[in-house]
């Protein structure tokens, strides 16, 4: 079964795999990722996708992977490496970032992945409302677009890479893009965004745990229906801060890199993610 580039014509079939594998049919997700970066896919004889591998470049820096699923009709049978194979070939030799999960991770092991980090997934609906923060000397306010080039550098510091594009794509959808500003300087900013019937929380990138806490207060307060955060488990007091207002902790999953045995960037200022599948 030969490897094709995959186009916006193939989103019900990526949806459609994405079911079988018992994923929720993230249309915004696959459809950003597609539009950002590049998906490669196998056609199945029986018709839809036999697998996919979706890869978000962010310039010369890094790249992340995800979106790797193969139908179960389809498993056992050498597919998903040829699937990542192909991917890895197309980014190059450069840092290559993605999330396991445990029947991926002796795949990614034997290709060259390294873990460098974790993510813990939080998610639930709000039981507590966040009690207002605040920080001497600054603000937060509503993001606006002339912002956005300062949010940029702001997080490729973080990142450790230009992630420009991406930022615009979720400013573009989100229920809420706060900054913090102190001395007319942006020194974080927390997105929240809609994904099928739950909120996402993140980016949420800040120069002090103060301007993090209180970004993401300022995020969840009044989100109704089902909220997700990603937060590195360093973090402890966030994590036990989000658990206790009512969104469950769950098992880490690891960060995997190829091309580098250290996460790029100053992930000290790295609070949320945006998505497992962005990197």
């Amino acid at each position: 079964m030969r490897i094709r580039r995959l186009t916006l014509d193939d989103m019900p079939a990526c949806l459609e795999l994405a079911v079988k594998r018992d994923w929720p049919a993230e249309a915004l997700k696959w459809r950003m990722i597609l539009e950002l970066g590049a998906g490669f896919g196998v056609d199945s004889p029986e018709g839809g996708l036999a697998g996919t591998v979706l890869i978000t470049p962010y310039g010369r820096e890094a790249a992340s992977i995800g979106m790797m699923a193969v139908s179960p009709s389809h498993g056992r049978q050498g597919l998903g490496r040829r699937l990542m194979e192909h991917a890895l070939e197309h980014i190059g030799p450069i840092p290559t970032l993605l999330f396991a999960t445990d029947q991926g991770r002796p795949l990614y092991e034997k290709l060259g992945f390294v873990q460098v980090d974790e993510i813990v997934k939080h998610v639930g609906r709000l039981t507590r409302e966040p009690q207002e923060l605040s920080v001497p000397d600054t603000r937060v306010r509503a993001m606006t677009a002339e912002d956005l080039d300062a949010v940029a550098t702001l997080d490729a510091g973080a990142f450790g890479a230009p992630r420009h594009s991406l930022l615009h794509a979720l400013y573009r959808v989100a229920l809420r893009a706060l900054v913090a500003e102190r001395g007319g300087r942006v020194v974080g900013y927390g997105l929240a965004w809609p994904n099928l019937d739950s909120t996402m929380v993140g980016p949420l990138i800040a120069q002090e745990e103060p301007i993090a806490w209180v970004l993401a207060a300022e995020l969840l307060r009044g989100l109704e229906g089902v909220v997700r955060i990603d937060i590195p488990p360093r973090f402890v007091e966030l994590s036990e801060w989000v658990a206790g207002r009512g969104l469950e902790r769950h098992v880490p999953s690891p960060m995997m890199m190829l091309h580098g045995t250290q996460a790029p960037g100053k992930r000290e200022h790295l609070y949320a993610i945006a998505a497992q599948a962005l990197g």
